[in-house]
């Protein structure tokens, strides 16, 4: 049996959100968390997400959203939802798995209604996805030798 935690992040759509954070995890972790991001209803990564990890040196361009069923919900040890939606539609997981809420912002709403803004809603929603897996890594203990990962 594995004790390397691993962590779904659970939105809608795995546009954005879920994959701000599952990149995250993976590029702050060290290696020591399995990180991995689905939607309830899978849609088209969003450009703006990509643009705003790339410009805080993290690659998500060849990340696709998938739903729960490419997941391995056996070897889960927390659920995060990072959308309202999806925390009240989120399904039960095997017993033993942790569960929370992150209550982030809507991008698509963003991208809908304050084209502008876009740019500067992305990065501030990608740092504090970044500011709360900082958190959720400090909780799971001190990391392993490796590397730093982005900042």
């Amino acid at each position: 049996m594995s004790t390397e935690p691993h962590v779904l992040f659970l939105s809608v759509t795995n546009a954005c959100r879920g994959q701000m954070a599952e990149a995250w995890l993976r590029a702050l972790s060290g290696g020591r968390v399995r990180a991995s991001s689905a939607g309830l209803e899978p849609g088209p990564l969003s450009p703006a997400a990509v643009a705003a990890m790339a410009d805080a040196g993290v690659d998500i361009a060849a990340q696709r959203p998938k739903g729960l069923e490419a997941v391995e919900a056996a070897s889960l040890t927390h659920v995060i939802t990072v959308c309202d939606a999806a925390a009240a539609a989120c399904p039960d997981f095997p017993r033993g798995v942790e569960r929370r809420h992150w209550s982030v912002p809507d991008t698509a709403l963003l991208e809908q209604d304050f084209p502008r803004l876009v740019d500067d809603g992305f990065k501030a929603i990608r740092d504090n996805l970044r500011d709360r897996v900082r958190l959720l890594l400090a909780e799971l203990g001190p990391p392993q030798a490796g590397p730093a990962g982005p900042r």
